[in-house]
């Protein structure tokens, strides 16, 4: 916002032979604004986490250090710890247990080490926790095998994946951001979708501020691959990857709305993910929000705030 308002200023002292230039300047940094918004996105990295859990549970800043010099000792207070790093980056979670591709992007190989997912998997295999074990050995074994054999430890931030709550209140708030009218509301509920242009927007807007793509990018395909692990999602796929250049390449025939929409469907309408969100998240979210009191406001008699009721 800073960077918008010094370039107002400078246009406003410019002659008018370089108004132009600061026009030019001033889209330009418009145009970075929007690509750096933070919308709804989580990104963090395992020392982020670590020292949040940390301060949750209490362990002083002397006993972080030590374990993370010895290499996370067996002891009770690391596999807590560990635990709760898990849960915060959602690379364990109490249905599944360990999502490999989350904890996984959290270590980088080292160079020309072409054997590391074998001797992870095979560390995971010979020391596979049993249901005897608490939460925090289960954990514990499992990070070990990632922290001795996949790699050093990421010092960059990782997208955090939503979880089904996180994706409900995204689109529970869009209907009100956006004002999407009872019509649209009530056909997303409906599960029909897209019933019309506010559809679609509205269905650009959430997969925007979920961090799942932009006018800029198209569509985040690592991002989604971690949100729904699919092998569509899969930045390495290439039939995908040639799939989101044509959409591209036919996005100038169309509205931002309508290419956001056609970008999923055409290249990931027969996915999970898709499917989750069209007839899951947002019917979910429709209805709830459509159970709340309306207010009918009329010249006559005016509703108080936050004391609305339908007629």
């Amino acid at each position: 916002m800073q960077f918008q308002l010094n370039c107002v200023q400078q246009a406003t002292r410019a002659t008018m032979n370089s108004f132009a230039l600061s026009v030019f300047v001033l889209a330009v940094g418009a145009v970075s604004v929007s690509a750096s918004l933070q919308h709804y996105v989580v990104e963090k990295s395992f020392n982020q986490a670590q020292a949040e859990c940390a301060e949750y549970q209490g362990v002083h800043d002397d006993d972080l250090l030590r374990y993370v010099k010895e290499g996370y000792p067996d002891v009770e207070e690391v596999r807590c710890l560990l635990r709760c790093v898990a849960f915060n980056l959602r690379f364990w979670n109490h249905t599944t247990g360990l999502q490999k591709h989350m904890v996984a992007g959290h270590f980088v190989p080292y160079p020309d080490d072409f054997h590391n997912v074998e001797r992870t998997e095979a560390c995971l295999a010979e020391n596979l926790y049993t249901c005897d074990d608490d939460l925090c050995t289960q954990v514990y074994k499992a990070f070990q095998c990632y922290y001795q054999y996949y790699g050093a430890l990421s010092e960059c931030p990782q997208f955090v994946v939503n979880s089904y709550l996180e994706d409900l209140q995204v689109a529970y708030d869009l209907f009100g951001m956006l004002a999407v009218s009872q019509s649209t509301l009530q056909s997303l509920a409906g599960g029909c979708f897209p019933s019309g242009e506010e559809s679609l927007c509205f269905f650009y807007s959430f997969v925007t501020r979920t961090g799942l793509y932009s006018v800029e990018d198209g569509a985040k395909l690592e991002r989604l691959y971690y949100q729904y692990k699919e092998e569509v999602f899969n930045p390495n796929n290439a039939q995908t990857v040639a799939c989101l250049q044509n959409q591209k390449k036919l996005a100038c025939k169309k509205s931002t709305c309508q290419q956001a929409y056609d970008t999923f469907q055409n290249c990931f309408g027969e996915s999970r993910g898709l499917e989750y969100l069209l007839h899951t998240v947002f019917v979910d979210a429709a209805k709830a929000f459509l159970g709340q009191p309306v207010c009918y406001c009329n010249k006559v008699k005016t509703c108080p705030l936050h004391k609305c009721y339908g007629r």
